[in-house]
């Protein structure tokens, strides 16, 4: 999961977005994000088989497509510019939830490749032993994310781009991995 979150994709736009904030509000956002994601990712855990079930989707074909989705970011993770621009819609008046909280929490790191597989991942147990240790996995995933944002500005003046770009890409192969796994339990499940 931590892979798929992958906070450190997220600093070098995060840092151009909070750089006119001032270290008050930059702590409050990187609170707000972290939690944001946290709780996104804690109502696909808890709500996730429901919402299958409502839409008559089979776990088979939700895995194939997570894992396509799961490529798909995994590729892009391998292959992104980190230097490259990332823009977000905010209008003059917008605040700072709808600048920074909500393009970075949701859809970024809690996005549909990190909802797909805290699904699958659900899935595979219903024991509320399984569900506790999922919710505590998400919860130190929020932990680290907001470690990682209250950090990074600090992170990226001390380094260059380079360190990230590599692990962008060592992350992106990791997901792309469990992408294939995603896909090929699907496909063993649509055709036993």
């Amino acid at each position: 999961m931590l892979a798929i979150v992958n906070p450190l994709t997220i600093m070098p736009l995060y840092g151009r977005l909070i750089v006119s904030l001032s270290s008050e509000e930059k702590k409050r956002v990187a609170r707000r994000v972290g939690f944001a994601t946290t709780v996104a990712l804690l109502i696909a855990l808890f709500a996730g088989e429901l919402i299958l079930q409502f839409f008559g989707i089979s776990l088979a074909s939700f895995r194939i497509a997570g894992g396509l989705l799961l490529i798909i970011m995994g590729l892009q993770l391998m292959y992104e510019n980190t230097t490259s621009e990332r823009t977000t819609e905010a209008g003059a008046g917008a605040s700072i939830d709808s600048q920074v909280v909500v393009p970075i929490a949701i859809p970024f790191l809690a996005g549909p490749g990190a909802f797909s597989a805290v699904i699958v991942y659900t899935f595979r147990s219903d024991s509320w032993v399984h569900y506790a240790l999922m919710a505590l996995c998400l919860l130190v995933i929020g932990l680290i994310t907001w470690i990682s944002l209250r950090m990074a500005g600090k992170i990226l003046h001390k380094i260059s781009h380079t360190p990230i770009a590599i692990t962008n890409r060592i992350m992106g192969l990791i997901v792309v991995a469990i992408a294939v796994e995603f896909i090929a339990a699907g496909i063993k499940q649509l055709f036993p």
